[in-house]
């Protein structure tokens, strides 16, 4: 007897599969970036088989991480700032504005990372994808 070869449509069916959590991986890999790091180590944790969702938790814990550490030497630089004489109160206020940069881009990457994982796409960030590949 011999087997039939898949159609198109049983393929697509069989990659969206389920991972341990129960859930669909691209939506896990896309909740791996709603509290990051913290649900991307959630994640982690739980999905033990899954290489999609694996990625994106590990992604979403270096994303975070990476943003913390970014937030702690924009407020070492802003401290810094106050014992210039005469001017530093007026440099670390004008560097304030910084925060707000930072953090709307940090949003949209949020953003653009959860769509990309709902998608179905291993979208590499240029460093948190590569620490990403080392986790995972």
């Amino acid at each position: 007897m011999a087997v039939e070869p898949k159609t198109t449509t049983e393929v697509t069916e069989s990659t969206s599969s389920k991972t341990g959590t129960g859930l669909d991986e691209n939506l896990a890999g896309a909740l791996a970036y709603l509290l990051s790091p913290l649900t991307g180590i959630l994640f982690f944790v739980l999905e033990s088989e899954n290489e999609f969702v694996k990625f994106h938790s590990a992604q979403s814990i270096a994303f975070g991480i990476g943003l913390f550490l970014v937030y702690v030497a924009m407020t070492f630089v802003q401290f810094a700032l106050l014992f210039i004489p005469r001017v530093g109160g007026l440099f670390s206020l004008m560097f304030s504005l910084a925060y707000f940069v930072v953090g709307f881009a940090a949003f949209l990457g949020w953003l653009f990372l959860m769509y990309k994982a709902y998608s179905g796409d291993t979208h590499h960030m240029p460093v948190f994808g590569n620490v990403a590949d080392r986790i995972a």
